[in-house]
């Protein structure tokens, strides 16, 4: 599986937060879309997408409704941030979490 960083310059810090939760979701690779180009606009997720992190101050709205419906339609898991990779592990533990939560069986 890999993630995919949408819509950030400087990806270094995000990169790292997400590796560290990257054994939970299943991600070997990591991919980024800037998010600069009219074109990517228009982009696809892949189906080998498993956690898409969507950095909303460095994006138009446009490519965040287009990726944010793909990954509905596709069951991917989606964070959306500002811009700060401290903002990034809070959305990641969250979702952590979350998915923990639904997974435990029913007592």
């Amino acid at each position: 599986m890999q993630a995919v960083i949408v819509g950030a310059d400087r990806i270094e810090g995000i990169r790292s937060e997400i590796l560290r939760v990257a054994d939970q979701f299943g991600i070997k690779q990591i991919d980024h879309w800037t998010g600069r180009k009219a074109s990517e606009n228009r982009r696809q997720l892949s189906r080998r997408t498993g956690l898409v992190v969507f950095m909303c101050d460095r994006a138009n709205h446009m490519l965040m409704r287009n990726v944010r419906k793909q990954a509905e339609d596709l069951g991917i898991p989606m964070v959306f941030c500002r811009h700060s990779a401290t903002e990034v592990r809070e959305r990641l533990d969250d979702l952590s979490c979350a998915l923990c939560q639904h997974r435990k069986p029913n007592a």
